[in-house]
């Protein structure tokens, strides 16, 4: 999320059915938020990535099989698939057969005619100079989105909202979530780190290979990777859970705040039931931003600078998303609050927890500036596009949390707030299903009330 502003001057310079609400205008109307990514035709069900990186040369080389099925509501004679101009394809297959594609700007089209309901293997094999691309987004720690390369060829990766397609053919939206299973291949003195379980390292021929499998769906926006010299400590958190930290070489001096995770998950589980997964960690990177790729969050090392409280902090609300964000995903960027509201809102009531700031001031800092954020950004439910996951988003959603804690009761709030993740596991879910949950289970119809506090203009009266 947004760090907390140092001043409060600073925050101000920062950060049946019923009727819609009208939107502030240059508001997207409700529908899908960057259509230009994604492709509703298929379903991939895995990714199967074996990448060779060229550090010198600043190249990613690899092939990636794919398992997907198609999902038109009639046979198409092609797919498409996400993936950037830079990388440079020089054979697809499906199911084995040469298969003829074209491949314009960032949309990969395989000609290959499909039926819906079966399934096809498809491999592709490329290479090229990745980037990053921009994001659209206005935030201070905006370094871009997808693979971000130092002049020394470490490289990072973030994918949130998209940006896995700056790397490897994808379906780059969140509804579409698959089981994922990376292979890398990077300079000896550099290791490649990814999500899931480390199956295995070697180091051989002057490269080390590494090789991570997950066992949980997961978004595309949730996969993270990085390389680097990096060094890897572990701990064991509540329910012997296996816990992973890379630091790059030399610093040791950052697992301090990390090695309080342990508790972090625990007072976690004590509001939102056990963690959705069978590992957790972070690893530590040269960027500006952090996002919460799934069981490794994928933390700034610019953190640090701001305090190992601020670390700490960090680390809860990512960990938060383990639930909000990556086991239950939002079918849709338009539906980003869901997850950081909860995880904002459990950020702060972690921090009144630990006696780094009072639940006042938490209340002050998300309800002062919300009419604000709301003119400048859009409503949290109705962003403006440009403005990803900015404060109104994170502030406004967790405001909203407080507000709907209030008017269903505190024990009926945790207990809905534990009850949804576990009933959605490993699903993608938008506002409609979400509310009408919400609704069922406290008897109220409680559209009317989300509509005023996801699409209004300005703050509801309660």
């Amino acid at each position: 999320m947004p760090r907390k502003p140092a001043a409060l001057a600073l925050a101000l310079a920062l950060c049946a059915p019923v009727a819609v609400l009208a939107a502030p205008a240059g508001a997207a109307e409700p529908g899908t938020y960057y259509p230009s990514k994604g492709s509703p035709g298929i379903d991939v069900g895995r990714y199967l990535l074996d990448l060779d990186w060229k550090a010198g040369k600043r190249t990613l080389s690899g092939t990636a099989t794919l398992r997907l099925q198609a999902e038109a509501p009639a046979p198409a004679p092609s797919f498409t698939l996400d993936l950037h101009k830079r990388m440079v394809v020089s054979k697809v297959t499906v199911n084995g057969a040469a298969t003829k594609f074209t491949h314009e700007g960032q949309d990969l089209l395989v000609k290959a005619p499909v039926v819906p309901g079966t399934a096809y293997q498809v491999e592709v094999s490329y290479a090229g100079k990745p980037r990053a691309v921009k994001a659209p987004t206005s935030r201070a720690d905006d370094d871009g989105v997808g693979w971000h390369t130092t002049d020394s060829g470490k490289v990072w990766t973030t994918q949130k909202p998209f940006g896995a397609f700056t790397w490897y053919p994808v379906n780059d939206h969140p509804a579409d979530k698959a089981i994922y299973d990376i292979k890398l291949a990077v300079p000896d003195k550099f290791v490649g780190v990814s999500n899931g379980r480390l199956e295995e390292k070697t180091t051989s021929g002057g490269q080390t290979r590494t090789h991570f499998v997950n066992t949980s769906p997961m978004a595309s926006y949730a996969v993270t990777v990085a390389i680097g010299p990096y060094k890897r400590y572990t701990q064991v958190g509540p329910h012997d859970l296996p816990l992973t930290y890379w630091l790059p070489k030399g610093g040791k001096d950052l697992l301090e705040p990390l090695e309080k995770t342990p508790e972090t998950i625990a007072f976690l589980e004590s509001r939102l039931g056990p963690y959705p997964f069978e590992r957790a960690g972070v690893i530590v990177t040269p960027g500006l931003g952090s996002v919460e790729s799934q069981t490794l969050i994928t933390l700034a090392r610019d953190n640090w600078r701001q305090g190992k409280t601020d670390v700490r902090e960090q680390v809860a609300h990512h960990l938060a998303h383990a639930w909000y964000g990556n086991s239950v995903t939002p079918n849709d960027w338009r539906d980003n609050w869901m997850g950081e509201s909860v995880a904002t809102f459990l950020q702060a009531k972690y921090s009144v927890a630990q006696h780094f700031d009072g639940w006042k001031f938490w209340k002050r800092e998300f309800s002062r500036n919300d009419d604000f954020y709301r003119e400048i950004y859009g409503p949290p439910g109705a962003y403006f596009p440009k403005h990803f996951d900015q404060r109104n988003v994170h502030y406004g959603g967790a405001l909203l949390m407080e507000k709907l804690r209030a008017k269903i009761g505190t024990d009926v709030f945790y207990a809905a707030l534990a009850e949804w993740p576990a009933q959605n596991k490993d699903r993608s879910r938008g506002r409609a299903t979400y509310i009408d949950f919400l609704s069922a289970k406290t008897g109220q119809d409680l559209r009317p009330w989300f509509e005023a506090w996801l699409n209004g203009a300005t703050t509801p009266p309660s």
